[in-house]
């Protein structure tokens, strides 16, 4: 009761809202979410609702299941079987969908039995070419399916799926039956869906893990609960059948009463309204299209968002308790960047961008460009290396601009519209602003679409932005680091959201970061659920592809044990505050050119591992929060701040605290002039920039370097273009140097205790990372590799290494286990002897830490 009330006595006046409300709210700690006047940690269980999995052997085996409908199946209803992907021969007969109560059948017996009735009544998927993996034969009583491997080593999606046609009665039980076996042990899916408006809605199957699952997560507290439910989006001249929708939610709440249901819908434009608009499809560079419809057609997006205003509003009148919020999605892997992001191909060819990209630049009044989107090959080409230089290559640069906020502004309509049908009493949730994920794409970071996350922070009609856990250093030795400039996302009043998909033992696979056994999967799930809690994120532990990935009541004890450590934090008098700030500026990310990722992978994307290793915690911000003053980090370390307009600069340098260190990576604010002509002095660190050429772009550390603990040379062995050395000044001290003796890090202190850091060579390693720091006088918490949050005299750390563990913590208090209670010793020095990849939560007493 206590924490409520000091949260409430810090918050807006919506604290105050009817019951039913819960967003999220600004706090002296940071943004925190308040469900009916209550704050709440926004932990969350998200579960793919998906068939159960049945296990087939070399023996027939017989099968079952029911199907209940809880809405009328009127001629829509179809079956499908799907097959581990793997090379075998299946073989299924006996095939039956009967009435429970009378034995009726309601669809036609013998169906596998022959290949006439086979052809009557199945089909396979995906057809012609695209299947390249399986072959049917029926015939003597029963179908056989083999399946080979793909020649590309890419399964599609084969299945068999039968004429939709089937009829079922709301309310009434059927049972589905067959027999099954195989050349080699698998799983076998089998679905009856009911096919609406171009949607497959699932109505009966064998029970998946998901119900189980939540019900581990209702016994371990978890309020929240998400999942994938159908968007029931139905052409003009339709009645809205919410039917679908509405039996998810109540399957959801006969297992836990007191969940608050945020459900993930598709924003995407349904197959009937593609066949409508072929024009508003997207295509690509190649003249081939998409399966999406463009964000730039402008009737997608306002029948879009009248369609997700009237689910909110629906939702709002069915279940005004229990609906907690909204969390559209779309585009690709429904994460709002452009579809085939990763792939080679560009798009944007389509008459709506055109027309979109011409009223954008007359809407700016800019002149001498053409309306028309610049050709692929130019998109793709880099003459000037791997940024692009605004002045010779205006038209690219501003087209990249322009692509960030059409994406941007499709997201902010959705989001004012789920504000409007939920009457501003619901959480809005969006995938936005993988800032620190898109370097490695193929085209460029800004073809993702994500860089305008400045644009939707300044909306309010967001509550929280998400993505997954990073997929790079997600792995049990990383260091679980985020996609985004979080801490600018809690600046403007927002929550970030970590997705946890961890691949828990349960998966069994290590791609993906994938763990081995329990203990991995509870070190890990235990380091990204602390980080959460220290910095103030939400997070959701979530199963993707619906096959148990949590299906363990080891793992929610796991999170019964972090309550208490959110308990404490969610009180905390002052938000996460680091001492070390990775800096990206949006305009500038706009800059890279295709194929940059040998330049921009190792400097951004790659940044947050060797940062989360040097000892001591780091947040991610954009540029404006800090030219604002908005965090008194000692250690700025600017990743992308080549493109700074003059605007931008003197608020550098107004807003500069006295003692602070800035490091200028790769390049500095006037490394492409708004004028074509030589690079000078930067105006906001002082530094001449010169370009150098070089086959070879590594940086091999100095004595001085050297003595600060860089002790090996780092960065890329071969050509990146551009590649920048500087001119030192007297007094300044050079810390490494490129092969040819060119200065590529170079200290120079100023009177106020800072200093400005030139670092040329695109790449970091911990040891690097840590110089800075000691250069900065950043409190290292270790001298060892380890991954460390700290805040509010709370600190996790997650051991990479075996053995013991030297921490200190700053200040002479005593140290205890924040999870287990045990005395651990007092400080500031404390050893923990960790074993390797072991997470430990420890807490002294709140506000004596350093940050």
């Amino acid at each position: 009761m206590a924490r409520q009330l000091t949260v409430l006595a810090l918050c807006t006046a919506l604290t105050a809202a009817a019951e039913g409300t819960v967003r999220v709210v600004r706090a002296r700690g940071g943004p925190r979410v308040l469900a009916d006047g209550q704050a709440l940690p926004l932990r969350c269980f998200f579960g793919s609702r998906r068939s159960g999995l049945l296990e087939v052997g070399p023996d027939w085996r017989a099968f079952s299941y029911p199907v209940t409908p809880d809405h009328a199946v009127e001629g829509t209803g179809t079956l499908h079987f799907r097959f581990e992907s793997k090379a075998a021969t299946w073989w299924l007969r006996e095939l039956r969908i009967r009435d429970a109560a009378t034995g009726a059948d309601v669809f036609p017996v013998g169906s596998l039995a022959a290949a006439e009735t086979f052809a009557a009544t199945w089909n396979t998927w995906p057809p012609g070419e695209r299947n390249t993996v399986g072959t049917v034969r029926a015939g003597e009583g029963l179908l056989e399916v083999v399946l080979r491997a793909p020649p590309d080593g890419a399964w599609p999606d084969f299945h068999l799926h039968s004429d939709i046609g089937l009829r079922l009665d709301a309310g009434r039980s059927y049972e589905v039956s067959f027999e099954a076996r195989t050349t080699a042990p698998g799983q076998l899916r089998s679905s009856v869906y009911s096919v609406e408006a171009g949607t497959w809605h699932p109505v009966g199957e064998p029970p998946g893990p998901f119900l189980r699952q939540l019900a581990l997560a209702r016994d371990a507290g978890v309020r929240f609960v998400s999942t994938s439910m159908p968007a029931c989006w139905t052409p003009p001249g339709q009645p809205r059948n919410w039917g679908p929708l509405e039996a998810v939610f109540r399957e959801i709440l006969a297992v836990h009463p007191d969940a608050l249901v945020i459900p993930r819908v598709s924003g995407n434009a349904p197959a009937w309204w593609l066949q409508e608009h072929p024009e508003d499809v997207m295509r690509f560079e190649d003249g081939s299209t998409g399966t999406m419809a463009t964000v730039s057609s402008r009737r997608y997006r306002t029948e879009a968002a009248a369609h997700l205003e009237a689910l909110c509003r629906h939702l709002l009148d069915a279940f005004p308790g229990s609906f907690a919020g909204i969390h559209p999605c779309g585009q690709n892997t429904g994460e709002w960047f452009y579809a085939e992001s990763w792939g080679r191909k560009v798009s944007g060819y389509e008459p709506a961008t055109r027309d979109a990209w011409g009223a954008w630049l007359r809407s700016h009044g800019i002149e001498g460009i053409q309306g028309t989107v610049p050709e692929a090959a130019r998109r793709h080409a880099a003459p000037e290396g791997f940024l692009r230089h605004p002045p010779r290559e205006r038209d690219l640069v501003l087209f990249q601009r322009f692509w960030q906020e059409e994406m941007a502004d499709f997201v902010l309509e959705l989001a004012a519209a789920c504000r409007r049908g939920t009457e501003g009493r619901k959480l809005v949730v969006f995938f936005y602003g993988y800032g620190f994920e898109f370097p490695p794409l193929f085209n460029g970071a800004p073809y993702s679409g994500h860089y305008a996350l400045e644009r939707v922070l300044s909306s309010p009609d967001i509550d929280v932005l998400c993505s997954p856990v990073s997929y790079f250093d997600r792995q049990w030795l990383g260091t679980g680091a985020c996609m985004s400039a979080a801490e600018s996302v809690a600046l403007a009043g927002k929550l970030w959201l970590n997705e946890d998909d961890t691949r828990t033992h349960l998966a069994r696979t290590t791609q993906y970061g994938g763990v081995a056994d329990l203990r991995q999967t509870l070190a890990v799930l235990r380091r990204n659920t602390a980080q959460a809690a220290i910095r103030g994120f939400g997070t959701w532990w979530m199963d993707l592809p619906g096959e148990g990935w949590f299906d363990d009541p080891a793992i929610w004890e796991e999170h019964s044990r972090l309550v208490p450590l959110d308990a404490a934090l969610l009180d905390r008098e002052t938000p996460f505050a680091p001492e070390i700030a990775l800096v990206l500026d949006e305009t500038s990310m706009c800059c890279l050119s295709g194929g940059s990722a040998p330049m921009a992978r190792p400097l951004i994307y790659e940044a947050r591992a060797a940062a989360g290793r040097c000892g001591a915690p780091y947040g991610q911000y954009l540029l404006p929060d800090v030219a604002a003053g908005r965090t008194r980090a000692r250690l700025q370390v600017f990743l992308a701040a080549w493109d700074v307009d003059a605007e931008q600069r003197q608020a550098l340098l107004a807003g500069r605290p006295a003692g602070v260190t800035r490091v200028w990576a790769y390049a500095t604010t006037c490394a492409l002039p708004e004028e074509a002509g030589p690079v000078g002095v930067d105006p906001v660190c002082g530094f001449l920039l010169r370009r150098i050429a070089l086959d070879d772009a590594r940086s091999l550390p100095t004595a001085a370097g050297k003595a600060l603990g860089m002790a090996e040379p780092w960065g890329q062995n071969g050509r990146i273009e551009p590649l920048h050395a500087v001119t030192p000044d007297p007094g300044d001290e050079v810390l490494a140097q490129y092969a040819d003796g060119s200065p590529s890090m170079v200290l120079r202190r100023r009177p106020d205790g800072g200093a400005d850091v030139f670092a040329g060579t695109p790449a970091w390693t911990p040891a690097v990372f840590r110089a800075l720091a000691r250069v900065a006088g950043v409190h290292l918490y270790t001298d060892t590799e380890a991954a460390v949050w700290a805040t509010d005299g709370c600190l996790s750390v997650h051991a990479l290494g075996e053995g013991p563990l030297a921490l200190d913590i700053g200040t002479p208090a005593a140290v205890v286990d924040a999870l287990a209670g045990e005395a651990l010793g007092t400080g500031p020095k404390v050893v923990l002897m960790l074993g390797r990849g072991e997470t430990r939560v420890v807490r002294w007493r709140a506000g004596t830490d350093r940050r």
